[in-house]
């Protein structure tokens, strides 16, 4: 009884190792990604670069382009009561965050009802998700995969933007 007790005590421990380990490994790219954003996003300041209907409504356009080859894409919009946003931070060509946020809010009231996911990627992969309020992560069929279309389709888009 008391070799099950000491093997069952052991095992608990070590999985609950393990599970602190990858929170700390994600937790570690998080912090770091979010400041190397919010370094960039800095230097960027708020201005709107282009206005679009591409998608059946209006869409304002935030374009930074960095000098050290980063880039900052922030598209916002609102249909109906609904106030969307992306972000998408490339780092030397590579997308390596997204965030999406749609924000219940109708007019002449403050935002009643929030849900914003974050996308942490690396080489086409995603390494680590969070995700706040009621959306599209509720839903079981949701694929965070998606996200990379969204931007793939962003990417399009922003070519057919005329200067």
């Amino acid at each position: 009884m008391k070799t099950t007790l000491l093997t069952l005590l052991m095992l608990v421990n070590i999985l609950g190792c393990n599970a602190r380990k990858d929170y700390n490994s994600e937790e570690k790219i998080r912090t770091e990604i979010n400041a190397e954003f919010k370094k960039n996003m800095l230097q960027c300041g708020t201005s709107v670069n282009a206005v679009t209907d591409f998608n059946g409504k209006t869409e304002l356009w935030g374009i930074c382009e960095l000098e050290n080859g980063n880039r900052i894409l922030k598209i916002e919009s609102h249909e109906d009561e609904v106030y969307y946003q992306e972000i998408y931070f490339e780092k030397e060509g590579d997308l390596i965050y997204a965030r999406e946020t749609a924000n219940y809010l109708p007019k002449n009231h403050f935002t009643q009802r929030g849900w914003n996911c974050e996308f942490y990627t690396k080489n086409g992969k995603i390494l680590t998700i969070t995700s706040l309020g009621h959306g599209k992560t509720e839903d079981e069929e949701w694929e965070p995969e998606s996200i990379f279309e969204m931007y793939k389709k962003r990417l399009a888009e922003l070519e057919k933007i005329e200067e």
